[in-house]
């Protein structure tokens, strides 16, 4: 018998990312491995990182120095140090050069037998340290593969879809996730039952583009019948839909999401602009005109939906006409929910090679001005729903008194959240869903009580 091995797991990045993770955590513990708490109780530290942009490749460095700095604080055990995911898979040769003390490297490729590898590195069975290939990864994870959730009890994500066919202009993705790859819908249906089974309140469906799953097959099929499938499912539970690229949000999809059972009526749709200029430098596929007239008409006929968006400034030729057209846009349109990155020049990408790059100061002086417009607005919402009753998603206790909660305009790890408090210290089990009373309100947060009965 083999010495069980104790892994400790840090995943960066975004929840795509994260159920990567998910499905490493369950090759490890189907093995027989542990799941260790803290590094300090492990035998392997394994990084799941993200090379997306420059931001999130500073943070998994950092990681792997942390990482390495744990394995040779060691005296009287063997530690070994592995890093996973898009970092390695984009550059494999340049990511082993950079750290020759790392003991094991897993493309995207090698996350169903992460178990093996580690277990053959720490035996020193593995031949060199498993550098990816540069190929483009084909993987793609079913219900049937074994998957560990670490999101709390209250909510899990599906990946409906891995890779993407857009090629837009400051993306890397393409280049680290490979193509889309749609999943069978039945196997996503089925994975749906198995998280609701293990008491998951809200399923968040995500992928590169959730609104392109299936596109890419022959007769392959689409998202508003995944959607009618998965809001047909027995329970109480809400559905959310993340991820839909504009150019294919559909009239039948806003149908579905503005009057579905468990669907919520939230539309997560990064726009990144809405001048014609940077719109047509991104290679966005849509222009200014046709993106105003998908906004006016969600507004005017289907305003129960809450519209989360993220905007990219600071894209290279973006003039000071260009920015003043987007502060106007967001403005007339009031997102509840808004996300702004600025532009990260990608190796690789279209858009590292063009002129007129922005000013990082410009670009970052830009993004200020628009979350400063934007938190008048989200403070202006958030005061409108004073006095409002509204069903909210409890996930933890904060103390004794209150609890943390989500509304159905809320995803989680993204958007505001609502502090619950109960009359007389009632305790309340979590998770679980509640009715509520606002009562205050700030530019990110609301207050509110349980209704009574």
């Amino acid at each position: 018998m083999q010495d069980p091995l104790a892994v400790s797991i840090v995943s960066l990045g975004c929840a795509k990312n994260l159920v990567d993770t998910e499905v490493i955590c369950g090759s490890i513990a189907a093995a027989g491995l542990y799941l260790a708490a803290s590094p300090e109780d492990a035998d392997i530290v394994l990084i799941n990182t993200c090379s997306f942009i420059r931001d999130a490749r500073e943070e998994a460095e950092k990681a792997i120095r942390d990482a390495l700095r744990w394995k040779k604080r060691s005296r009287r055990q063997r530690r070994l140090v592995a890093v996973a995911g898009c970092l390695p898979q984009r550059d494999p040769e340049g990511c082993a050069r950079a750290y020759p003390d790392v003991d094991v490297f897993l493309g995207l490729d090698d996350i169903p037998k992460a178990a093996e590898l580690l277990r053959a590195a720490y035996d020193n069975a593995l031949p060199g340290r498993n550098v990816p290939k540069s190929s483009l990864p084909t993987y793609l994870y079913d219900h049937t593969v074994p998957r560990l959730t670490v999101t709390p009890p209250a909510f899990a994500y599906i990946k409906i879809a891995e890779g993407c066919d857009h090629r837009c202009a400051y993306c890397a993705i393409p280049m680290i996730r490979g193509r889309q790859r749609s999943r069978d819908l039945a196997s996503v249906l089925a994975e749906c039952r198995q998280l609701l089974d293990q008491g998951a309140l809200e399923l968040n469906l995500i992928a590169q583009d959730t609104t392109r799953y299936g596109r890419e097959q022959p007769d392959g099929p689409t998202v508003e019948e995944l959607l009618r499938q998965a809001d047909a499912l027995p329970g109480d539970f809400w559905l959310r839909l993340l991820y839909a690229h504009p150019l294919y949000v559909t009239d039948e999809l806003l149908e579905l999401l503005a009057g579905g059972r468990h669907l919520v009526p939230y539309l997560d749709i990064p726009l990144q602009h809405i001048s014609d200029n940077v719109l047509k430098g991104m290679r966005r596929g849509l222009d200014s005109r046709a993106t105003r007239a998908l906004l006016t008409k969600i507004r005017s006929q289907y305003p129960s939906l809450a519209l989360r968006t993220t905007f990219l400034v600071g894209f290279p030729g973006e003039t000071e006409q260009d920015f003043q057209e987007l502060l106007d846009f967001v403005q007339e349109i009031r997102f509840e929910r808004l996300g702004v990155f600025t532009f990260s020049r990608e190796e690789g990408t279209a858009a590292a090679s063009l002129d007129n790059q922005t000013p990082a100061s410009v670009a970052e002086e830009r993004r200020q001005l628009l979350l400063q417009t934007q938190q008048e607005i989200a403070r202006a919402n958030n005061e409108a729903m004073i006095g409002k009753k509204l069903t909210v998603l409890l996930e933890d206790p904060l103390d004794n008194r209150r609890w943390i909660g989500r509304s159905q305009a809320d995803a989680p790890d993204v958007d505001q959240q609502i502090i619950v408090s109960a009359a007389n210290r009632k305790k309340l089990r979590t998770p679980a869903f509640a009715q509520v009373v606002i009562k205050s309100a700030d530019a990110y947060d609301l207050n509110a009580v349980i209704a009574e009965a």
